[in-house]
């Protein structure tokens, strides 16, 4: 199974850094960091060139998750987007990449945008320490870490195409 630009892109089952051998188009990207309680989003500008994290989503149930999306993809005028896959350390994939998988899967069907997954290995851990660093009122606008990880997801990706 296939995803990314044009029906070209990376196979779910083969996990790179940037997975795809499609270059990115320009033009707003969304980046997701998908955990079973919060969803962090990033995104970028028109060329490419700044990242800046949105307010993370609650994750309840699917059927929120999406309407919610759909208004970031709307208010935000995004034309693609990127999800982080949660490899192991080894490189293997575990059981979160499952869930994972199932989310591409959903996005894929809701919005029909060109879509691109970037292995996240430490972008959390990172993360965290960018968190610790920020002000009680900055945290309180992420509203979780997870938005930071999906900057460092979204950065990784630019800087990789």
């Amino acid at each position: 199974m296939t995803v990314g630009s044009r029906g070209l892109g990376i196979r779910l089952d083969a996990y790179c850094p940037v997975c795809s051998n499609d270059s990115v188009d320009r033009g707003r990207i969304l980046a997701l960091d998908y955990g079973t309680k919060n969803v962090g989003l990033a995104s970028s500008d028109e060329l490419g060139i700044t990242v800046r994290p949105l307010p993370s989503l609650p994750n309840v149930n699917r059927r929120d998750l999406m309407r919610r999306l759909k208004t970031a993809v709307r208010d935000n005028a995004i034309d693609s987007l990127v999800v982080g896959i949660p490899m192991n350390m080894d490189g293997s994939a575990g059981a979160a990449v499952q869930g994972v998988q199932r989310f591409i899967e959903a996005l894929r069907r809701e919005f029909g945008l060109p879509l691109w997954t970037v292995d996240e290995r430490l972008s959390t851990v990172e993360a965290l320490e960018i968190w610790r660093g920020m002000s009680t009122r900055r945290q309180r606008r992420y509203r979780t870490v997870d938005s930071l990880a999906a900057a460092l997801i979204l950065e990784r990706l630019l800087r990789e195409s």
